[in-house]
């Protein structure tokens, strides 16, 4: 049995997170927290409707069988909100760690997209993470301080000054427990294609491994378990790097599973809806993961019994 996770994302107040329930979801997240000035936190649409009902966030863990997480950031969130947030991460965390207790979330994701931070040296966006992320695990009871990170691709590209996230995912220890990085909206460091994704995406061919792909980032010396290759569910959600099912599943995750057993992290959707505005939802998506990785899985242990 892997334990290899699927995490979606949903921001769409037309498909609730309850129809998760009965699916192979391990954890959902719900989108988003956001701000405007970095003092004052704002609850979008789609997350409003997800507290309005407690039962909502309670039917959804079915049980514990998965675990719920309000997303704080997304590409509405100011980077002068960020700076703002950056100058007193004490207040930052205890505002967003009083939101998750109230409600009833299992803990939070970050969803930090604030490129421009890295070049114009307004804060430094890297001990921004680390101190809020340590922050947020602390305020946190143990029961609710499950803390992830949803980088962009880039992030992890060594050489590059986008290479935050090597270092942070390096000198985060226990306070972030897993990475969903984004492999879409970059079409350099993703590619447009099956093969192109087992190259960088998976890290799996080429005549180099690619430095932002899992296998880029294990050869790092980081903690591959805790990486999840973020992926869009539909071509509508996202504007490049899109494989269907099949593709996805043959180039980039069965591969992975076979190759990392145990220490596969998962894979990760944008998200549970199939467009912004659809009332559709994505759970054929979600089984052919699990599919997918129990494949490679499955693989991997015959492998290791002959």
């Amino acid at each position: 049995m892997s334990s290899s996770q699927i995490v979606i994302y949903a921001d769409n107040t037309n498909v609730p997170i309850t129809g998760l329930i009965g699916s192979s979801c391990t954890i959902a997240i719900q989108a988003f927290l956001y701000s405007e000035d970095g003092s004052t936190l704002q609850m979008d649409y789609p997350l409003q409707a997800a507290v309005q009902d407690p039962s909502i966030i309670s039917s959804t863990k079915e049980n514990g069988k998965r675990k719920v997480l309000v997303s704080v950031g997304g590409e509405v969130f100011a980077s002068s909100a960020w700076k703002a947030a950056a100058s007193d991460v004490s207040s930052f965390a205890s505002q967003i760690a009083a939101f998750v207790e109230k409600y009833n979330f299992d803990g939070v994701d970050i969803d930090w997209e604030d490129t421009g931070a890295i070049s114009d040296g307004s804060y430094d966006p890297t001990t921004f993470l680390l101190d809020l992320s340590s922050a947020l695990k602390s305020a946190l009871p143990s029961s609710q301080n499950f803390i992830t990170h949803a980088p962009q691709c880039p992030y992890f590209y060594t050489g590059s000054d986008l290479d935050i996230y090597s270092t942070i995912a390096k000198n985060a220890g226990d306070n972030i427990d897993l990475f969903n990085i984004q492999y879409y909206n970059n079409d350099w460091y993703v590619g447009s294609s099956g093969s192109d994704e087992e190259e960088k995406v998976a890290g799996l061919t080429g005549s180099s491994v690619f430095p932002s792909s899992i296998m880029g980032i294990k050869a790092q010396g980081l903690d591959v378990s805790k990486m999840l290759v973020g992926k869009p569910t539909t071509s509508d959600n996202a504007s490049s790097g899109y494989l269907d099912d099949d593709d996805l599943a043959s180039y980039v995750v069965t591969p992975l599973a076979k190759e990392l057993g145990s220490d596969f992290g998962g894979v990760m959707g944008w998200q549970f809806a199939t467009s912004a505005s659809s009332s559709d939802n994505v759970l054929s998506w979600i089984e052919a993961m699990n599919s997918a990785i129990e494949a490679g899985s499955s693989s991997t242990s015959t492998q290791a019994a002959e």
